[in-house]
C-alpha cells in the first residue's frame, strides 16, 4: 500500500527504494530479511508495509541499531528481544524455506586441502578459493594432533609432509628462473608482470609436490539452509579438522543466523553409514587397482548413456512446445525417422551464438531440454586436477578415498627442467609414508598424499551440465590435467553420440609448453 512521507522516512535506510516496486533489502539482520521474504507467502501486503509495522512496533528496531548501543545492559536486552523475535516469527513458520533468504558468508582459514573438499562439496554454496596455480605457499598443513599417541605414526606423518614442502621451496625459485630464461618480456608492460608470470608457470607444476595437508583459505557464501546441512555433515566426519572446522563455522555463522541453523549437529545416519559400506566393501570386493596413463586417453570411460539418447530429447524438446502428455509425444516421435529427431535437436541448438574470441570466447548455454539425458562418467584424475573439477557441483559425484595406489602424474614443465629424478623421489617416500601410516589410520594418511597422486570419481551430467564442464575446462587457458580430462569426456560422448557432441563447444589441441632453457 502507498506510505506516507514519515512512512517512507522510516523504512528508507532499509530499501534502496520506497516507491518502486523492485528494491533491494539493506542494512537488516540476515534472519530479519528471510522473516520478511516469508511474509509474501502468508501476508496480502507487500514488505514495504511488513516491514514498516515491525519498525513501528519496536521489534526490529534494537536489532538493526545494536551496533549503536552503549550500554551493557540494553545490548542484552536487545540481543533476548531479536532471540524472541527469531524464535515466533522463524521457528513458528515451520518451514525450512524461510532459511534460504537468510544469508551467511564465511572466511575459513588454516584449513587444509583434504577438509576443503568436503567443505567445498555443498551445491547450492559459492566458494573462492586460494590457488595453488597461481600463489606460492608457505610451509603451513595440518599438523594431525590426534596422531600424538603414536610416536612413530606422528614422526611419520612429520617427517614426510616437511620432506615435500623442502623441496617445493627449493624448486620454486629454480623452475621460475628457468622459465624466465625463454618467456617473452615482450608480452608484459612491467617487469613485475612477468616475474610474476613465470612463478606463477612454476607454482603450476610445483604444486603437485604439496601434500592433501597443506593449509588453504576459502570464501564461502550460503543460505542458511544449505550452511546448517553443510555443518552437520561437517560434524558427522570421520576426520577430527573437518568435524573442529565445523564446530567452529556453527559457533560463528550463529553469531549471524543463530534461529535458522539451530539443528545443526551430528547426524548419526551420516557419521555411521560410510563405516558400515565400507566394512561392507572390503567383505564383498577383490582385487587391486590399476595403473593406467592418465594421458592416454584411459582416465576417462562413460559407464552409463541413453541409447535412445537423441529420440528422448527430440521427445522433451517437442513436449515443451505442445499441449499432449509425455506418452503421446514419445509413441509419435518413436514414430518419426532418425533425421526427424535431428532436425529437432538442430533446430533447438541452431541459434546459440559465440561471444568474444579466443581464450574469453563465451557460448549461449543450450536450453533446459538437454537436462533430460543423463551420463555417467569413471575418472581417474590427479588429486590437484581434481580439485578445480570438483567444482562442478551441480553434477552427482561420488568420491572415493584419496589413497597412492592409482600412481601419479609428473609435470611436464618439472620434466623438461630436469627435475624429474627428484620428483619421483620425494613421491615415492610420500607413498611409504602413505603404507606405514594407513596400517593404524587410513583416514589421517590422506594428509600425506601430494596433489600429483591419482583418485578415482564417479560424475554423473546431464547433456547441459556436459556443454559447461568440456568447454569451460578444455580451454586454453585451463591447466593441462584438467584439459585432458575434459577432452577425454568429450571424446567418450562423441564415440557414443556423435551427433549430440557436435554441438559442444571444445578445445582439442594439445598446446605446446615453451622448453625451459
Amino acid at each position: 500500500m502507498p506510505l506516507t512521507p514519515e512512512e517512507r522516512a522510516l523504512v528508507a535506510p532499509y530499501v534502496t527504494s520506497s516507491d518502486s516496486p523492485v528494491f533491494v533489502l539493506k542494512n537488516l539482520p540476515e534472519e530479519v530479511v528471510a522473516v520478511l521474504f516469508a511474509y509474501y507467502s502468508r501476508s496480502r501486503d507487500d514488505l514495504r508495509t511488513n516491514l514498516l509495522r515491525l519498525l513501528k512496533d519496536q521489534e526490529l528496531a534494537v536489532m538493526a541499531g545494536e551496533a549503536a548501543i552503549e550500554n551493557e545492559a540494553d545490548l542484552l536486552l536487545a540481543r533476548q528481544k531479536a532471540k524472541e523475535f527469531h524464535e515466533k516469527w522463524v521457528v513458528g513458520y515451520g518451514h525450512a524455506s524461510v532459511a534460504e533468504h537468510a544469508v551467511a558468508h564465511v572466511a575459513i582459514e588454516e584449513v587444509s586441502m583434504v577438509a576443503s573438499k568436503v567443505i567445498e562439496d555443498a551445491r547450492l554454496a559459492s566458494y573462492t578459493e586460494k590457488s595453488t596455480r597461481y600463489v606460492p605457499f608457505p610451509r603451513a598443513y595440518y599438523a594431525a594432533p590426534e596422531l600424538q599417541n603414536d610416536g612413530a605414526g606422528a614422526t611419520t606423518y612429520r617427517t614426510s609432509i616437511e620432506g615435500l614442502f623442502t623441496l617445493y621451496e627449493e624448486l620454486l625459485p629454480q623452475v621460475t628462473e628457468k622459465v624466465m630464461v625463454t618467456a617473452d618480456r615482450g608480452q608484459f608492460k612491467t617487469e613485475r608482470g612477468f616475474q610474476n608470470s613465470c612463478q606463477a608457470q612454476a607454482c603450476d607444476a610445483l604444486r603437485y609436490l604439496l601434500p592433501a595437508a597443506t593449509h588453504t583459505n576459502i570464501g564461502l557464501t550460503a543460505n542458511a539452509r544449505t550452511l546448517e546441512h553443510l555443518i552437520s555433515k561437517m560434524l558427522s566426519h570421520p576426520l577430527a579438522e573437518i568435524r573442529e572446522t565445523g564446530e567452529r563455522v556453527r559457533v560463528e555463522a550463529t553469531k549471524v543466523i543463530p534461529t535458522l541453523i539451530k539443528y545443526a549437529r551430528r547426524n548419526d545416519y551420516m557419521a555411521d553409514t560410510p563405516i558400515a559400506l565400507r566394512s561392507l566393501a572390503a567383505e564383498l570386493l577383490t582385487g587391486t587397482p590399476e595403473r593406467l596413463s592418465t594421458d592416454a586417453g584411459e582416465a576417462v570411460r562413460l559407464l552409463v548413456s541413453p541409447p535412445d539418447a537423441e529420440a528422448r530429447l527430440a521427445t522433451a524438446i517437442l513436449y515443451e512446445f505442445s499441449d499432449l502428455p509425455y506418452e503421446r509425444v514419445r509413441e509419435q516421435v518413436a514414430d518419426l525417422p532418425a533425421d526427424a529427431h535431428q532436425r529437432v535437436i538442430a533446430e533447438y541448438l541452431a541459434r546459440r551464438k559465440t561471444y568474444g574470441s579466443g581464450d574469453h570466447g563465451y557460448t549461449d548455454p543450450p536450453l533446459r531440454s538437454l537436462e533430460h539425458l543423463y551420463f555417467t562418467y569413471d575418472i581417474l584424475v590427479d588429486y590437484g586436477a581434481f580439485r578445480d573439477i570438483q567444482r562442478h557441483r551441480m553434477a552427482t559425484q561420488t568420491t572415493q578415498r584419496l589413497t597412492c595406489a592409482h600412481g601419479y602424474d609428473v609435470p611436464e614443465l618439472l620434466d623438461q627442467c630436469g627435475f624429474r629424478p627428484q620428483f619421483e623421489e620425494a613421491m615415492e617416500k610420500a607413498a611409504a609414508a602413505f603404507s606405514a601410516l594407513s596400517v593404524d589410520h587410513p583416514e589421517e594418511a590422506q594428509y600425506v598424499v601430494p596433489l600429483a597422486y591419482r583418485k578415482r570419481v564417479l560424475f554423473t551430467w546431464n547433456l547441459r551440465q556436459l556443454h559447461h564442464f568440456i568447454s569451460l575446462r578444455s580451454a586454453r587457458q585451463g591447466h593441462i590435467s584438467y584439459r585432458r580430462i575434459a577432452q577425454q569426456v568429450y571424446a567418450e560422448l562423441e564415440r557414443a553420440h556423435p551427433f549430440l557432441a557436435s554441438f559442444v563447444r571444445v578445445d582439442m589441441n594439445d598446446y605446446e609448453m615453451a622448453r625451459p632453457g
